[in-house]
């Protein structure tokens, strides 16, 4: 197999003079449509594995989609010939792959079936490593882990839409600490029904094509709008192996799950930008001398007689200078 079909580790940008063939599997397909061009035909996107389960995203740009979308099965096993290949240095990237895949008028598609072809090969991050990543915006990763807390869904209106999530706490039984986990709409219901009805001794959660998500200075993850997939104690062969290490290791029973107290979901510079509420100084100062010695805290309609200092002076300042930045790069 290796020997008549390229390795996708081994596709370069500088490719496009070569004659390439590969055999794949389509893992995951969804439309994307660029913020700036609303009235443009979304382009088709796809990520699909070789056989050793190297992975490389693939686009169809809108003029050539009505001569593949109907080919195109997530799960199917095509030969894929006569395409272009560029530099994955797209914002949005659903692979670590240095380069990306690009459909051409005359690419040529075949679908075949080969039951030796891996079903799905997962490329597990452990927790240490994202927790220390430090860029947010990067490619999409796979994670395993056993859920050792929940929250309860949140619901709330933005821009007039009807939003929810949960909060989760998933341990990958390393020893080098527990990432937080956010489960946006279906993903939240979905988590939530089937522990209501399929109760179990513990919940092993994985989440494919997942983002990196920084809240409060601490990197964890969440599941993206289009193409993340959620298994739950599904029966693949790293589910069984993954629960030999919760075995092993003692973990309390998942009815003795900690509860994580509910907080808004979004982070400080979405909080200035859209959430905060804007009064001239003149009202605040008023709204301060109401009540002597209190602040009045119009969400709740109330004086609350006490308060916790968030800042020191030169804290304020710092985290002052960085919501304005924000500001100013989210405006240009």
């Amino acid at each position: 197999m290796a020997s008549t079909y390229n390795n996708l580790k081994d596709i370069e940008a500088s490719s496009d003079h070569l004659i390439l063939r590969i055999k794949v599997r389509v893992v995951k397909i969804w439309s994307l449509s660029p913020a700036e061009q609303k009235y443009v035909k979304p382009t088709l996107e796809l990520v699909v594995m070789d056989y050793v389960g190297d992975r490389i995203q693939c686009t169809i740009r809108n003029a050539q989609r009505r001569l593949f979308e109907d080919e195109l099965s997530e799960g199917k096993i095509y030969i894929v010939c006569n395409f272009s290949t560029s530099l994955n240095d797209q914002k949005y990237k659903a692979t670590n792959h240095a380069c990306r895949i690009y459909f051409k008028r005359d690419t040529q598609l075949q679908m075949v079936h080969d039951p030796s072809f891996s079903e799905n090969v997962f490329r597990f991050v452990p927790n240490d490593l994202i927790l220390n990543h430090t860029n947010a915006q990067s490619h999409l990763i796979d994670v395993i882990g056993l859920l050792t807390g929940k929250g309860d869904i949140i619901e709330f209106t933005k821009n007039g839409k009807k939003c929810s999530y949960i909060v989760l706490e998933l341990d990958d039984m390393q020893g080098k600490g527990k990432i937080r986990c956010t489960l946006w709409e279906d993903f939240a219901t979905m988590l939530v029904k089937h522990i209501e009805e399929q109760p179990t001794s513990e919940y092993i959660i994985i989440v494919q094509f997942a983002k990196f998500n920084l809240f409060k200075g601490a990197m964890g993850i969440s599941n993206t709008n289009h193409n993340s997939i959620l298994y739950i104690n599904a029966d693949f062969q790293e589910v069984k192996d993954f629960r030999k290490s919760v075995v092993m290791a003692g973990v309390p029973r998942a009815n003795q799950l900690s509860q994580i107290a509910a907080e808004p979901a979004y982070s400080m510079e979405d909080d200035l930008i859209n959430v905060s509420i804007y009064k001239p100084i003149s009202e605040l100062k008023a709204s301060i001398e109401e009540a002597e010695d209190s602040y009045y805290c119009a969400k709740c309609a109330a004086y609350p007689t006490t308060h916790t200092p968030r800042y020191t002076s030169q804290p304020f300042v710092q985290a002052l200078i960085q919501q304005l930045h924000a500001v100013s790069m989210y405006l240009s």
